[in-house]
C-alpha cells in the first residue's frame, strides 16, 4: 500500500536503495503538509464566520425573549413574530454549536470502554469516530440541502422570512463538519491520538510561554 507521507516512507530507503528517493518523498510530504495547512485555514475561517453568527443569534435570542416576556406580562401584548424568531435563532445557534464542538473536540464522548478494554486500538477507534462524524456531516448537508431546495419559495407564517434561510445554516454546518473531520483524520494519522495531540500542544504552549 502506498502512503504519500514522507514520515511513513523514508524508513524504507534507509540505505539509499533508490538514490534520490528520500529527497523526493520529503518534497512530496512537505507539499502535502502545506496543502493541509492551507485547507485547515480555509475551513477554520468559515467556522469562525459561523461562530460570530452564533454569537449574534444568542444575543438576538435574548433580546427577542425579553421583548416577548415584557410584552406579555407588562403590556399584555405578545408580538406575533417573537416566538418564531426566537426559535429560529435557537436552531441556528444549536447547529453552529454542534460544528464548534466537533472543531474543538469538546463534544461529549464515551471513552470508558476504550480506556479500560481497547487501549491498544485507541487511535483506530478515534479515527473511526471521525469517519462517523464526517458521515453525519455529509448526511446533514444532503438532507438539509434537499429541504433547502424544495422549500425555497415558502415563508415562515409569523415573520415572513423565506424558509430557504432556515435551512441554509444547517446545510453549511453539515458541509463544514465533514471538512473538519477530514483534517482531524489526517492529524490522527500523523500525530496520534487526541491525548497525544493535546499533550504535544500543551508542551508547545509551555515552551512558547517560557520564550516570552
Amino acid at each position: 500500500m502506498h502512503f504519500p507521507f514522507a514520515f511513513s516512507l523514508t524508513v524504507g530507503y534507509k540505505h539509499d536503495i533508490i538514490p534520490g528517493a528520500k529527497i523526493r518523498l520529503h518534497i512530496r510530504g512537505n507539499a502535502l503538509e502545506r496543502l493541509v495547512v492551507v485547507y485547515k485555514k480555509i475551513v477554520s475561517f468559515f467556522c469562525s464566520v459561523l461562530e460570530y453568527i452564533a454569537i449574534i443569534c444568542l444575543a438576538a435570542m435574548v433580546v427577542v425573549i425579553m421583548i416577548q416576556v415584557t410584552g406579555r406580562y407588562v403590556f399584555r401584548i405578545t408580538p406575533g413574530w417573537s416566538e418564531e424568531l426566537a426559535r429560529q435563532f435557537m436552531i441556528t445557534f444549536s447547529f453552529i454549536g454542534m460544528l464548534i464542538g466537533v472543531r474543538d473536540k469538546i463534544h461529549i464522548a464515551m471513552t470508558v470502554v476504550v480506556d479500560f478494554f481497547l487501549k491498544r486500538i485507541t487511535l483506530a477507534v478515534e479515527v473511526f469516530g471521525k469517519l462517523l462524524t464526517g458521515t453525519l456531516g455529509i448526511m446533514m448537508s444532503i438532507n438539509m440541502g434537499l429541504l433547502f431546495d424544495r422549500l425555497r419559495y415558502n415563508r415562515l407564517p409569523g415573520t415572513g422570512i423565506p424558509q430557504i434561510w432556515v435551512y441554509f445554516i444547517p446545510t453549511a454546518t453539515g458541509i463544514l463538519i465533514a471538512l473538519v473531520a477530514v483534517y482531524q483524520i489526517y492529524e490522527h494519522i500523523k500525530y496520534g491520538t487526541d491525548e497525544k495531540q493535546a499533550l504535544a500542544k500543551e508542551a508547545q504552549d509551555h515552551v512558547q510561554g517560557d520564550n516570552k
